[in-house]
Order: structure tokens, then sequence, then C-alpha cells
């Protein structure tokens, strides 16, 4: 399990930008959320934080991993603190092999995973500016505004954020997509340090089909030194 951790901990990586969701006005809030997203990842290399990834595989919860996570010459870096998965079983013979190989093609399409919901996680302003243009925003009873589209990344996709309209800001986002024919879904929570950077507070992924799905939650940011 400790190549699938490490893809889980790949996906975790793309939650640095965080959609800032304020139409009507399509340009206006394309322009909006390239500059919300580039101060945003400049006031996240100004801290240290923990994260947590919890992973369950064919209903069997695995141990917590807990990282630190900070920027180093404008690049992410993560460093494990709880200790690595251990692994068990048989290192040869052909059990061993078919096993190796179901491992290597269970990689990939996690690597294919990874990169999927990356681009959910920071889309590009002209996505954004596709997507308040033909959003359905409507207001919900906590106060908030959903706004909702499909076809935001791929064909039959949807994606919808949860906007508190004083801040302009999402508090909530979620994408339902697919990947080889299989439904993936995701829930990201957003949270606000004080002074600081908005950021992905928690994010649940599920893939029913393949029997996998995750928590990744972001936490304890201190103002580095």
């Amino acid at each position: 399990m400790r190549q699938l951790l490490m893809i889980v901990v790949g996906v975790a990586m793309g939650t640095g930008q965080v959609a800032q969701a304020q139409g009507p006005n399509p340009g206006l809030a394309a322009d909006a959320y390239a500059a919300h997203a580039k101060a945003n990842a400049q006031l996240m290399q100004k801290y240290t934080w923990k994260m947590r990834v919890q992973l369950t595989y064919k209903g069997d919860e695995k141990p917590a991993q807990l990282y630190q996570m900070n920027y180093v010459n404008g690049q992410l870096q993560k460093t494990l603190l709880s200790a690595p998965p251990a692994e068990t079983g048989r290192k040869h013979g052909i059990r061993h092999r078919i096993k190796e190989q179901k491992i290597d093609e269970f990689k990939a399409w996690a690597a294919q995973l990874t990169d999927l919901v990356k681009r959910y996680m920071s889309p590009s302003p002209g996505t954004m500016m596709d997507f308040y243009s033909s959003a359905t925003f409507s207001p919900v009873p906590s106060g908030n505004v959903r706004a909702t589209d499909t076809g935001f990344i791929q064909p039959g996709d949807t994606a919808t954020y949860w906007i508190n309209p004083a801040t302009k800001q999402p508090v909530t986002y979620a994408f339902a997509t697919a990947l080889q024919g299989d439904a993936v879904k995701a829930t990201v929570t957003f949270g606000q340090v004080p002074g600081g950077p908005q950021y992905a507070s928690q994010m649940n992924i599920t893939v029913p089909a393949k029997e996998v799905s995750a928590t990744i939650t972001n936490f304890n940011f201190v103002l580095n030194q």
C-alpha cells in the first residue's frame, strides 16, 4: 500500500490554489480569480503546515500518514512525520511477480487520477471564465450562493461551488467526473488562515469502482520565521 499512499499524497499536493468565485460578470470574475490564485500561492509559501492522509482500500482503513509541508525555493516539500507503511509478504516467486504487475498497473491508474484531480483543483482563468458564463447561481438556506455547471474540465462532469456572498470566496467545492469510465467524486472544504492564505482544509476523494477513498486534511499553519 505504500505506493498507493504516495500517489494519494501527490493528489493532495495539487490543492494549493483555490478558485475564487464571484460572478456574474465572467470577465471580471476570471481576472479576479487569476489575481487571487497568484496572491494566495505567494502567501502559502510563507507557511509551514501539517497534512494528514487517511486512505481506505477495499474497506480496509490504512494507518493515517502525517506530513510536514513547506516551500523551499518555491517548490512544495513534504516530510513524513509518521512511520512509513510496513511492507509485508514474500518478495519472490510467481505470486510476487503477479502482485508487482498489478501494483504497477494500479500506480499508472492512480497517477492518472492524480493528474485529473489536480486539473479540478487548479482550473485555468479561461476555464473559470467559461464556468462563470454558463453556471447556474442560486441562494441556499445557509446564506451562501451555489454555482453549478457541467462540462467544467471534461464532458459530462459537474462542478459546484458554495460561495460566501460577503467575501466572494468559496466555502465548499464539489466535483463529479470520471476516469476510464469509473466515477470519481470529490468534496473540498476551504479554510482561511487569519491574515494568511485560503487553503483546502479537508478533501474527500472516492472512486467506488476501485474501492478507493481518501481523506486529506491540512492544518496547523505556522508563519515561517
